[in-house]
C-alpha cells in the first residue's frame, strides 16, 4: 500500500478587473479649478455630483477622469441599487472596477472634434473630444440586445455620431481588453485593436467606482504587497546565490580532493626523483669536492720557516685548515703569516690564538683556501 504526502501548493492570487456596462451610468462634463491638486479636484466633483444627482453620494457608485492642465472633468455615476448583489461578489478582489469607457481614457489625446465609437457586448458608446485636452466633452451610450445584428449596430452608431454634433473624425474601436498584470505590477495594460496603453493604478483609482475608503485601503495593501513581492524576490535571489555558493564550495572540495589524491599518487615518484637527485649531487660532490687535508698541509708547509714546528693540523671544511704550531722565534710568526697571505690559492689567514711563555710562543692559525687552490699546477708550484 502506497502512502502519498499531500503538501500545500503556493499559488499567486489571480489579478482581474471588473468592466461595467457604460449605459448604466449617467455621464457629465463638469468644470473644475483644482488643477494638479487631486484632493481639491475630488471635493469639487463631489459638490457637483451632489447638485446634479437626486441621490446622496453614499448611494452612488461614481468615478471621474481629468488631467492636471484641464479645467474640466468627466464624471459618471450610477445608483447602487442598479447592481445586484451577485454582481458585487468579484468587486472586492478586483484591481479595477469601472465602466468600459474608462479604459479608453488612458489613450493619447486625439485631435479636436474626434469621436471614438466603442462597440461592446450589449451596448455601443461614443466619446466625443471637443478639444485636445484628452478629457471627453460628451459621452453617450445606447444599450443593445445581445443578439443585435449589424443593421441595429449601424443605426445606433449613426445616432450617436449625430448626438455628438460637429465631428471631423470618427474612430471605431473593434476590440478592447484590460489586463490586470501580474503580482508586483503597478499598472493596467489596455489593448485597443493594434495599440497598447499602460495606465498606472494610481490613475486608474480616479476611474474606480468603489468607496474612497476602500480604495485607500487597497492602495495601502498594494504598497504592502509590492514590498512583500520584492522581499520575496530578493529572498529567492539570496537563496539561489546561497545555493550557487554551496555548489561552488562543493565543487571546490571535489577539486581539492582530486588534487590531493593526484599529489598522493605522485608523492612516491617525486620522493624517488628527489632521492636520486640528492645521491647524484652527493656523488658529484665526493668526486669534485672531496676533502684534501694532505694537499692543504703541503701548501702551508712550503713557506714555513724552520723555527716554526707544527704541533697539530685539522681540516675544518673543504677549504679551511686549522694549524697549531710552536716557535722560539716570535718574529718568524709575522713572516710566516705574511707568506701564507701572499701564497697563491689562499683567501685569508686568521690568527686564532697566540700564547707566549718565556722565549717560546704557541700560536693557532686558520687558513682559508680558494676553490681552485688544489689545482695540480698550484700544488706543483708549491712543492717545487
Amino acid at each position: 500500500m502506497s502512502t502519498s504526502l499531500n503538501l500545500p501548493v503556493l499559488k499567486a492570487r489571480r489579478r482581474h478587473v471588473v468592466v461595467l456596462p457604460g449605459h448604466r451610468f449617467f455621464v457629465r462634463s463638469v468644470p473644475v479649478e483644482g488643477g494638479a491638486d487631486a484632493v481639491a479636484t475630488r471635493e469639487e466633483i463631489e459638490l457637483a455630483l451632489e447638485s446634479m444627482s437626486p441621490f446622496p453620494l453614499s448611494q452612488l457608485y461614481w468615478g471621474y477622469w481629468t488631467k492636471p492642465d484641464c479645467k474640466r472633468a468627466l464624471v459618471y455615476g450610477a445608483y447602487r441599487r442598479r447592481f445586484a448583489a451577485d454582481e458585487l461578489e468579484d468587486w472586492g478582489d478586483a484591481e479595477w472596477v469601472a465602466p468600459r469607457l474608462g479604459a479608453m481614457l488612458a489613450e493619447r489625446s486625439p485631435s479636436p472634434a474626434t469621436v471614438w465609437i466603442l462597440s461592446g457586448s450589449g451596448e455601443i458608446t461614443a466619446l466625443y473630444f471637443g478639444d485636445d485636452s484628452g478629457v471627453p466633452t460628451l459621452v453617450r451610450s445606447i444599450p443593445l440586445a445581445e443578439d443585435a445584428d449589424d443593421t441595429a449596430r449601424a443605426l445606433a452608431r449613426e445616432s450617436l455620431i449625430k448626438q455628438c454634433g460637429d465631428c471631423r473624425s470618427v474612430v471605431d474601436v473593434e476590440s478592447l481588453e484590460i489586463d490586470a498584470g501580474t503580482p508586483g505590477d503597478n499598472e493596467l495594460v489596455v489593448r485597443r485593436d493594434s495599440s497598447t496603453t499602460r495606465l498606472s493604478l494610481d490613475q486608474a483609482q480616479m476611474l474606480d467606482v468603489r468607496d474612497p475608503a476602500e480604495l485607500v485601503a487597497r492602495r495601502r495593501a498594494r504598497v504592502r504587497d509590492t514590498w512583500m513581492w520584492r522581499i520575496w524576490l530578493v529572498s529567492l535571489l539570496l537563496i539561489l546565490l546561497a545555493g550557487w555558493g554551496e555548489g561552488a564550495v562543493f565543487a571546490t572540495d571535489l577539486w581539492q580532493k582530486g588534487r590531493l589524491e593526484r599529489i598522493g599518487l605522485q608523492t612516491p615518484l617525486v620522493s624517488e626523483i628527489e632521492t636520486a637527485d640528492r645521491l647524484a649531487n652527493r656523488i658529484e660532490e665526493l668526486k669534485t669536492k672531496r676533502l684534501r687535508p694532505f694537499e692543504m698541509i703541503a701548501m702551508v708547509d712550503g713557506p714555513r720557516p724552520e723555527t716554526i714546528v707544527f704541533l697539530r693540523t685539522a681540516a675544518t671544511g673543504l677549504y679551511s685548515l686549522e694549524i697549531e704550531a710552536v716557535t722560539d722565534s716570535p718574529n718568524d710568526i709575522n713572516v710566516y703569516i705574511s707568506e701564507l697571505t701572499d701564497l697563491a690559492g689562499t683567501e685569508s689567514v686568521e690568527m686564532l690564538n697566540l700564547d707566549s711563555r718565556g722565549s717560546q710562543s704557541t700560536m693557532r692559525l686558520l687558513v682559508v683556501f680558494g676553490p681552485d687552490a688544489f689545482e695540480t699546477g698550484l700544488i706543483g708550484e708549491v712543492e717545487s
